[in-house]
Order: structure tokens, then C-alpha cells, then sequence
């Protein structure tokens, strides 16, 4: 990933949201997970009052383990 990602970000707190999902999406590569799968699967989890030892337990590295 690079500047050119960031260059139609519209603002700076866009820039910021876009910096995160790259890195869960590199993050999901790097681990071996399918992103398309892991998104599909915690953006059906996620809830507003998701407390924060779960929303732990989605991110790539822990989503591999709990399906392996």
C-alpha cells in the first residue's frame, strides 16, 4: 500500500479509517486468512455494544486460531 490509496481519502479522518482497514486487510494476508471471508464473517458479528475482549478475538491473528 502506498501514498496513492490515501490520495482520494477526502480528509484527514478518512485517511486515518483507510489506514486501518488496509492494515486488517494486510494484516489478514500476512496470517494466511481469505480477507473477503474474515470481513464477511465479523461485519456479522460486529454490534454496537461489542465489548472490547471480543472485538480482540476478530482481528486476523485470533480469527485463524479460533478456526483452525
Amino acid at each position: 500500500m502506498g501514498r496513492k490509496n490515501y490520495l482520494f481519502s477526502q480528509s484527514d479522518s478518512g485517511a486515518i479509517d483507510n489506514a486501518i482497514f488496509y492494515t486488517l486487510i494486510e494484516s489478514c494476508d500476512i496470517v494466511g486468512v481469505n480477507p473477503q471471508k474474515w470481513l464477511t464473517d465479523i461485519l456479522g458479528q460486529l454490534r454496537n455494544d461489542t465489548p472490547p475482549k471480543q472485538l480482540r478475538e476478530l482481528l486476523p491473528y485470533y480469527y485463524k486460531k479460533s478456526h483452525e
